[in-house]
C-alpha cells in the first residue's frame, strides 16, 4: 500500500506482508549490524556458493503506518548465506522473489576466523595475497536504482528487486614463480653487495684524501728561491795539507758542513781557473779547463763535487770571460792577418809551380807507395764533418772557449755557470746565436747566470730577448751605503720592471756583496748592521746570495803593508773560531796571503741567517717570486714604510699568513707608531729576547742595526 505523505517528509515503501515490529529500537540495532557488515563492502555482496539452499526471505515492513501511532521498526530477517572461504566473510545478498538474506555475522578480522567453515574452499595454507586473488572469481550483486524500486513498487506489490551483476576475473595460479627464489641468498647477496660497495667507495675517498698534497704552494726549481753562499776560495779556508796560507778546494771540502747548517743551497766559486800572480790578481786567467795548483787539483775538485751533492747541495763556477775571451773586433784583426797569410801561402805556392817546371819530373810513384795511399785510414767522421761545415759560425761555436768550458766542467759535476762581463760581448753580432748554443749544450737542471749590466748593456731586440729567454738568474746588487729611500728605489725599480711582466723570465739573484764590492760592514754606518743587510737580502723575492763573511759581519783589510793591493781589500780571509789559540783559517806560523780578518762585533742577531733561511725554505709568501692575478704576474713584495733610516718591507701570499721585516739602519734606537700598517703578530726571526713575542705597532722600538721578521695575525 502507498501513502501520500506531504513534501516535506520522507517517503517510504510500506509492505503488507511484513509483520509488524514491536519495538523501534530492535530496528535501530539490525540497522547498525547491517551497516557494519555492509561498510566492508558497500553495495557490493558476492553472491552465494551454490551448495546452500535458498531460504524464503521473510518480508516485513520497515516502517508501521503513520495514522494513528507511532513509527515502529519491525525485526528485520537475519542472513545466514555467509561466505567465510579462505577467511574472508561477505554477505551474500540475493533477490528477495527466490534468494533468503543470510543475517549472521562472522569474525570482523579475516585472519581470526576459524578454518573449519571453509568448506570445499582453497586450501588454507596458501598465502593470503593468493587467497585474496582466488575469491576474485566470484559474483556480485548490488541494489536497484529508486527508479526503478518504484516501479516494482507498483507492479510487483512493494518488493523492490536486486539486480545481480556477474564480476569474472580469471583465477590465478596458486604456484607463483618467485615464491620458488632463494629469498634467504637474494638478501645475503644484496646486503653483502651494498657493504661491498660503501667499503669501496669509503677506501677510494681514504685514499684520495691520503695521496693529496699537503701543501698547494707553487712548485719551483732547486735555484728558485734557494740561498746561494758566494766563496773566493783563496781566503775561505786553508787546508792542513796544503798550509800555505793561501785557501784551496780541500778547505772548502771541510767546511761544507757549516754551509749545511748555515741554510745554503747552493755554492758558488770564483774565479779557480790558473792565472798568473794568483791569488791578487787572479783575474788573468790563462784558461777556463784547469784549477790553479795554489787551490789544488782536478782530484781534489772531484771531491768537492761529491761532498757538496752528498748533501743536497749545488755547485756554480765562475767563468771570467773578459778579458780572456776575445771580441769580435779582435777576431776582425785575426781574420785580416789570416788573410795576408793565406795570400803569402798562394804566392809561395806559385813560386813552388816555376820551380817545378824548371827542374826535372819526379819519377812515378812505386807499387809500394801506391798501396800505402790505397790503405790509408780515412779522417774520422767527426773531423769529416766539420771540415764540411761552413767557415764561420758553426766552427767558432765549437772552438769557442766558453762552450769548452761548459762541456768539460759539466763533465766533472758543476751544476751551473756565471757568465762574468757577459756585457762587454752583448752587442756583437753573434751574441744571440752564441747564447743559445751555450744554453743548449746545459743539462736539463743546469742553470746560467749573468748581471744585470748585461741587459742594461743591451742596445737591440734580439740580444734583450736572448737573455730574457735563456739565463735563469739575473745578478743584482744592492747597494745599501745611501738612505732607505734609496734601497726602495733599488727595490722597485726590479720588482716593478721587466723582470716580473711574465712568469717564465729570469729570477732575480739578490746580494749585497761581491768580489767587486767592499764589505757591507764597512761600507753602513752601523757597524752590526751587517747581518741584518742579510736578512734584508733573503726577504726580497728572488734568490739571496751571501758573500762569504756577511752572515757575521767581517770588514774589509785595513793592512798598510798591502796598500798596492787596495782591489782585493774586500776578499780578507775568513774568520773562524780559534781554537787553543790557534787560527782556525790555517796552521799555526802560517803567514796568510792577506791578513786575516779580525774578530766581527757582537750582535743581536747571531745564528738569524740559519733561521732565516730555513723560514725561506718553508714559507710560501717569502720564497716565491710573484703572485699571478688575472693573468698578470706581480711582485708579492711591498716597501710600506721608509722613513728615519727605517725599512718595513711586506712579503705576502693568498690565503697566507703575511710576513713583516722591520730594520733599523740608523744610529739610534726609533721608536714609532705603525699602527696605521698594521696591528700585530709575533716575531719568528730575530734576537733571542724577541723569539715568539707578540710584537704591536702601536708601540714599535727598534736598536740601531737591529732587524727581525714578524708573522701577522690574519
Amino acid at each position: 500500500m502507498s501513502i501520500q505523505k506531504p513534501e516535506d517528509l520522507l517517503s517510504v515503501v510500506i509492505s503488507t506482508d511484513l509483520p509488524s515490529s514491536p519495538n523501534s529500537r530492535q530496528l535501530f540495532i539490525n540497522q547498525d549490524q547491517q551497516d557494519e557488515e555492509a561498510s566492508d563492502c558497500p553495495l557490493l555482496t558476492p553472491s552465494p556458493p551454490p551448495i546452500q539452499t535458498d531460504k524464503t526471505l521473510q518480508s516485513a515492513p520497515i516502517f508501521n503506518t503513520l495514522e494513528g501511532a507511532s513509527l515502529e521498526t519491525i525485526p528485520t530477517p537475519t542472513l545466514e548465506n555467509i561466505n567465510t572461504e579462505d577467511g574472508l566473510n561477505f554477505m551474500n545478498i540475493v533477490n528477495s522473489s527466490s534468494k533468503p538474506l543470510n543475517d549472521e555475522p562472522s569474525s570482523r578480522d579475516p585472519m581470526l576466523e576459524s578454518t573449519s567453515s571453509s568448506g570445499s574452499s582453497s586450501d588454507t595454507n596458501e598465502p593470503v595475497c593468493a587467497q585474496l586473488l582466488t575469491q576474485l572469481n566470484t559474483a556480485y550483486q548490488h541494489l536497484a536504482p529508486d527508479a526503478q524500486a518504484l516501479f516494482y513498487n507498483q507492479e510487483n506489490g512493494g518488493k523492490p528487486p536486486l539486480v545481480g551483476i556477474q564480476l569474472v576475473v580469471p583465477k590465478p595460479p596458486k604456484d607463483y614463480r618467485f615464491m620458488k627464489w632463494n629469498w634467504p641468498l637474494i638478501r645475503k647477496t644484496c646486503y653483502w653487495s651494498l657493504m661491498s660497495i660503501l667499503t669501496g667507495c669509503a677506501a677510494l675517498v681514504i685514499g684520495v684524501i691520503a695521496t693529496m698534497p699537503k701543501k698547494c704552494d707553487p712548485s719551483v726549481e732547486w735555484w728558485q728561491g734557494s740561498t746561494f753562499y758566494e766563496i773566493f776560495p783563496a781566503s775561505f779556508q786553508d787546508s792542513m795539507k796544503g798550509a800555505d796560507g793561501i785557501g784551496d778546494l780541500r778547505g772548502i771540502t771541510m767546511r761544507l758542513d757549516y754551509l749545511k747548517g748555515l741554510g745554503v743551497r747552493a755554492i758558488r766559486l770564483n774565479s779557480i781557473f790558473p792565472a798568473s800572480h794568483y791569488p791578487e790578481y787572479y783575474s788573468n786567467i790563462s784558461n777556463m779547463t784547469d784549477v790553479n795548483r795554489e787551490l789544488g787539483t782536478l782530484e781534489d775538485f772531484s771531491v768537492l763535487v761529491h761532498e757538496v751533492h752528498r748533501r743536497n747541495m749545488s755547485l756554480i763556477l765562475d767563468l771570467p770571460l773578459y778579458p780572456f775571451v776575445k771580441s769580435d773586433q779582435a777576431a776582425a784583426v785575426a781574420k785580416v792577418n789570416e788573410t795576408e797569410q793565406t795570400f803569402r801561402d798562394k804566392r809561395d805556392a806559385a813560386n813552388d809551380v816555376i820551380n817545378r817546371e824548371v827542374l826535372p819530373p819526379v819519377p812515378p810513384a812505386s807499387v809500394e807507395a801506391l798501396r800505402d795511399v790505397l790503405s790509408s785510414v780515412p779522417p774520422p767522421l767527426e773531423e769529416t764533418r766539420r771540415s764540411t761545415l761552413s767557415p764561420g759560425h758553426s766552427n767558432r761555436q765549437l772552438e769557442h772557449p766558453v762552450s769548452k768550458a761548459i762541456k768539460i766542467w759539466q763533465q766533472r759535476g758543476v751544476d751551473g755557470f756565471y757568465l762574468k762581463g757577459l756585457e762587454h760581448y752583448v752587442n756583437e753580432n753573434t751574441f744571440a746565436s752564441d747564447l743559445r748554443y751555450w744554453r743548449f749544450l746545459l743539462h736539463p737542471s743546469n742553470i746560467l747566470m749573468c748581471h744585470v749590466n748585461v741587459l742594461d748593456a743591451a742596445t737591440s731586440v734580439v740580444a734583450k730577448n736572448s737573455i730574457l729567454s735563456r739565463i735563469d738568474l739575473i745578478d743584482v746588487t744592492l747597494h745599501l751605503a745611501n738612505s732607505t729611500k734609496n734601497i726602495k728605489a733599488q727595490i722597485e725599480s726590479i720588482t716593478k720592471g721587466v723582470f716580473f711582466e711574465k712568469a717564465a723570465y729570469p729570477w732575480i739573484h739578490w746580494s749585497v756583496g761581491g768580489v767587486d764590492t767592499n764589505r757591507v760592514t764597512s761600507t753602513l754606518g752601523v757597524r752590526n748592521a751587517s747581518v741584518t743587510a742579510s736578512l734584508l737580502n733573503m726577504m726580497l723575492p728572488g734568490s739571496p746570495s751571501i758573500f762569504y763573511g756577511d752572515e757575521i759581519g767581517i770588514e774589509d783589510c785595513e793592512c798598510q803593508d798591502h796598500k798596492d793591493l787596495a782591489h782585493v781589500h774586500n776578499l780578507v780571509p775568513m774568520y773562524w773560531e780559534k781554537k787553543d789559540g790557534d787560527s782556525s783559517f790555517s796552521s799555526i806560523g802560517i803567514t796568510t796571503w792577506l791578513p786575516e780578518a779580525e774578530k766581527p762585533v757582537e750582535t743581536s742577531l747571531k745564528g738569524t741567517v740559519s733561521a732565516m733561511a730555513k723560514l725561506r725554505m718553508e714559507t710560501t709568501p717569502i720564497y716565491v717570486k710573484a703572485v699571478l692575478r688575472d693573468n698578470q704576474i706581480s711582485a708579492n713584495c711591498d716597501i710600506r714604510y721608509v722613513e728615519d733610516e727605517m725599512i718595513v718591507i711586506e712579503r705576502w701570499y693568498p690565503r697566507r699568513n703575511s710576513y713583516v721585516f722591520v730594520a733599523n739602519f740608523g744610529n739610534e734606537t726609533r721608536k714609532k707608531d705603525l699602527s696605521f700598517l698594521y696591528y700585530g703578530g709575533h716575531v719568528v726571526v730575530g734576537p733571542n729576547y724577541r723569539i715568539n713575542r707578540e710584537v704591536y705597532f702601536k708601540e714599535l722600538s727598534v736598536p740601531p742595526g737591529e732587524a727581525f721578521i714578524i708573522k701577522l695575525d690574519k
